[in-house]
C-alpha cells in the first residue's frame, strides 16, 4: 500500500509565503469541485496558488500525488455527521443522508474513495461513531462494520453512478430526462414488439413508473435500514 501522509508526515508548519497543508488541500477540493471530471494536477495547483514550482507543493501532502488524494478525501470525511442521541437507525440515516449531501457538494469524491482507504482521522472519526452506534447489541465485528459500509457504500454508489451519468450527458447531449426517454423509444418499441420481456415491456409501458422516483437515495436508504433492522435487532432480541 502507497504510505499515508497523516503517519509519515504531519505535514510541515506553514511558511512565510503562506502556503501550508491545509491551503494546498482546499484548493486541490476547490479544483475538483469546479470540474468533478478533472484530473487535479500538481502544476494545476502551482498556477491556483501562484507557486513557480509544481515540486514545491509534494512536501505538504506526503510527497505524492496519492498523499493529495487522501487528504482531500480525508476532507470531505470531515463533512459527514453521525448524530448520536437518538439510536442506530436515526444515527445511521444520519450518516447517509450527510455523506450524500457531501457526494452532492464534491461529485469527485465518491470516485476517489473507492481507490483508497479511510485511514485518514476524519474517516476514521466516522467509521469510530457509526461503529458506536451498534454497542449493546450482539454483533460480530464483520456484522457491526458491514451494516456501516452497507450505508456508505450505497450512497458511494449512488455518487458514483450519477458522476458517470453527467459524463455521458455531457458527452451525448442527452441533458434532459425528456432527451433519454426520446432516444431509449426506439429501442424499447422494438424490445416490446419481440415479446420476449413482456414483464419489463409492461413496466417501460406503464406511465407511472418514474413518478415518484422509485431510487432516490434516500428512499433506497431507507429499505437498506429497514433490512438492517432485522439483523441488528433481532441478534439484540435473541
Amino acid at each position: 500500500m502507497t504510505s499515508l501522509p497523516w503517519f509519515d508526515d504531519a505535514g510541515a508548519p506553514a511558511r512565510r509565503d503562506g502556503l501550508s497543508r491545509e491551503r494546498v488541500v482546499a484548493a486541490a477540493v476547490a479544483a475538483a469541485d469546479a470540474d468533478p471530471h478533472r484530473d487535479v494536477t500538481m502544476r494545476d495547483l502551482a498556477g491556483d496558488l501562484g507557486v513557480r514550482s509544481p515540486m514545491a507543493l509534494y512536501r505538504w501532502v506526503g510527497g505524492s500525488k496519492t498523499g493529495l488524494h487522501d487528504l482531500m478525501a480525508d476532507a470531505v470525511y470531515a463533512e459527514m455527521t453521525v448524530p448520536d442521541d437518538a439510536g442506530w437507525r436515526a444515527g445511521l440515516r444520519g450518516l447517509g443522508e450527510s455523506a450524500w449531501a457531501a457526494v452532492g457538494r464534491h461529485p469527485w469524491f465518491a470516485r476517489l474513495a473507492f481507490s483508497r482507504p479511510p485511514l485518514g482521522p476524519h474517516a476514521l472519526a466516522v467509521h469510530d461513531r457509526a461503529l458506536a452506534l451498534l454497542d449493546g447489541h450482539d454483533l460480530d465485528a464483520a456484522t457491526r462494520m458491514g451494516c456501516v459500509s452497507t450505508v456508505l457504500g450505497h450512497v458511494l454508489g449512488a455518487g458514483l453512478a450519477l458522476l458517470e451519468e453527467t459524463a455521458m450527458r455531457a458527452r451525448t447531449g442527452l441533458t434532459t430526462e425528456r432527451d433519454l426517454s426520446d432516444a431509449a423509444q426506439p429501442y424499447l418499441d422494438r424490445i416490446a414488439a419481440s415479446g420476449r420481456y413482456p414483464h419489463f415491456s409492461a413496466w417501460a409501458a406503464d406511465p407511472g413508473r418514474l413518478a415518484p422516483p422509485p431510487q432516490t437515495v434516500e428512499r433506497t436508504l431507507g429499505w437498506l435500514l429497514d433490512g438492517l433492522a432485522g439483523t441488528i435487532e433481532g441478534r439484540a432480541d435473541g
